[in-house]
């Protein structure tokens, strides 16, 4: 179970996946970005649950988070388009978590369009015991105004990574893949504060695996050590007993 209370999930099990290249914004200027999302329902309102994202610039994940709650972390981005191919890619600690490709094949609708998504606001108490306040779920919704747009086949790649666990969600088949062009205002909104103890296992969302970083930034210390012959010496340290 990835959707957390209250959220619900929809008769059908769907979910997106997007990159995007961000000309310009009035918060933080132009930034790229990419997300995961799950179909999921809240009462009478459907949307999308933003269960992983990442930004190309520290600015943006600052705006996303403290903002909207959004789960953004830094990365390295890549979108590009070629004739009638379009690729892009997510990379975090040298693992390409979020691949997407696609061939566009035919014109898509284009106009006013709205879409919903949901978060949760959630900030850690100083001393590590929960949360500061009551989780918050958040109403994201998008004003979109689609002035170009195509669609056609697509194949998304979600890899394994300890910091970006995308690649758990299990993918039965890729519908579809859509390129558009345009310009998305966005508003939000508390919609209710949510049971902490429930929220607690959902939280790790915006986190990345400090234990992984934390054993790695030892290995790389203990490898920058030289010896009298200039070479790197490694040290590990052992309990043993015969």
């Amino acid at each position: 179970m990835l959707l957390p209370p209250p959220l619900e999930p929809t008769p059908e099990a769907l979910g997106l996946a997007w990159i995007s290249d961000l000309g310009t914004s009035t918060c933080v200027g132009p930034y790229q970005s990419a997300a995961v999302f799950l179909r999921a329902r809240y009462q009478n309102t459907i949307g999308n649950y933003c269960l992983s994202m990442a930004v190309s610039i520290p600015e943006a994940v600052t705006f996303g988070r403290e903002f909207y709650g959004e789960p953004r972390k830094h990365a390295k981005l890549i979108f590009e388009r070629q004739d009638e191919y379009v690729w892009g890619s997510a990379e975090r600690y040298e693992v390409r978590f979020l691949s997407l490709r696609g061939r566009m094949t035919d014109s898509a609708p284009t106009g006013r369009k709205q879409a919903t998504y949901f978060t949760f606001k959630h900030s850690p108490r100083p001393d590590g015991g929960g949360f500061a306040n009551p989780p918050q779920l958040v109403q994201i919704n998008e004003d979109l105004t689609v002035q170009h747009a195509e669609v056609g086949r697509g194949e998304l790649i979600l890899r394994d990574s300890a910091h970006d666990p995308v690649s758990d969600i299990p993918v039965s088949q890729v519908i579809g893949a859509a390129y558009t062009e345009g310009h998305i205002y966005s508003t939000a909104s508390v919609l209710c504060e949510v049971d902490p103890e429930a929220f607690l296992p959902f939280a790790f969302t915006g986190l990345d695996a400090l234990d992984e970083i934390a054993d790695s930034t030892v290995i790389r210390a203990q490898a920058a050590r030289k010896g009298r012959d200039g070479r790197g010496r490694w040290r590990q340290s052992t309990n043993s007993a015969a």
